[in-house]
């Protein structure tokens, strides 16, 4: 008997309500899921579930049980999965991200994961939009600066510290920007229905920044795209621009100056969800690579 096994199916069950929905996300047949259900029950000796046409509802024993259940799985997860070597990860977990974050540092880390354990699988959801984690079946979600609801789980990864950038070629087309007060004159690409830049200097100093609005998007990626094309100046987060910064591509504006009440890059997880060996394993390594490439970002 898979007595793990069977404590995540009970768990499932409860969640998902039926043997159908279940049996849907797990690729078995519900008259298999019922039959496993039948074993633990017996082997419990309490009848976990009631069963009705309407699908399942757990009974007080059942309710009772799952908490006990979820403490052992918990234990038996993080002892299995924190040692890769030593057990093949085979579940099914589901990661969403905003696009332009999720394309330049977890997509990264999903080809890794997915080489490293073959038998995994992941579905990725690189969206600008807050999904529901328990409606869309997320397992993670990596979010900037939006704090979910008090019953997710948070682990603040990094602070996403923005700096201002522009090309060389908007530069020298324009007044050289000599103080902070300087940029009202010049062209800004703004994110969203922002208008101003909210600044603090290295020293603590602060300051609100009227640049003209050149351009206004709702996307990150087309900001950048501007600003590489000469047309003002943008406010961008270092992970996003190191590559131009890099190349030359864009140069960095008053470099002691970067936006004030910065947010913070955030893995969640619904605290409800029982958190399985793959998506355990898979936190644990988009939490060392977001670390390690964004460490330099806030010294």
């Amino acid at each position: 008997m898979d007595l793990i096994g069977d404590l995540i199916l009970m768990q499932e069950l409860a969640e998902y309500g039926s043997f159908s929905k279940a049996g849907l996300i797990r690729g078995q047949a519900p008259s298999s899921l019922a039959r496993r259900l039948d074993g633990l029950e017996s082997h419990l000796k309490v009848r976990l579930f009631n069963r009705a046409p309407s699908g399942l509802s757990l009974t007080a024993s059942g309710a009772q049980k799952l908490i006990e259940a979820r403490s052992i799985i918990e234990a038996a997860c993080k002892l299995t999965s924190r040692d890769g070597e030593n057990g093949v990860l085979t579940g099914h977990i589901v990661v969403s991200a905003p696009s332009r974050l999720g394309e330049k540092l977890v997509a990264p880390v999903v080809l890794q994961f997915l080489k490293k354990h073959p038998y995994a699988s992941v579905d990725l959801h690189f969206t600008d939009s807050i999904q529901n984690l328990e409606q869309d079946k997320v397992d993670i979600s990596v979010r900037v600066g939006t704090e979910p609801p008090d019953h997710h789980y948070i682990r603040r990864i990094v602070t996403n510290k923005r700096i201002l950038v522009a090309s060389q070629t908007y530069l020298a087309s324009r007044a050289p920007i000599k103080s902070v007060t300087d940029l009202d004159e010049h062209d800004g690409l703004l994110l969203g229905r922002t208008s101003i830049w909210s600044l603090i200097h290295q020293d603590g100093q602060t300051h609100v920044a009227f640049p003209k609005q050149r351009l206004r998007a709702i996307t990150g990626d087309v900001l950048l795209s501007m600003c590489k094309a000469n047309l003002g100046i943008a406010l961008k987060s270092i992970w996003d621009v190191r590559r131009d910064l890099e190349n030359g591509k864009v140069v960095q504006v008053l470099p002691e100056w970067f936006q004030a009440h910065a947010s913070d890059i955030m893995l969640v997880t619904p605290s409800k969800k029982f958190v399985s060996p793959t998506a355990f394993a898979f936190n644990h390594m988009l939490t060392d690579y977001l670390k390690s490439a964004l460490r330099h970002d806030n010294q």
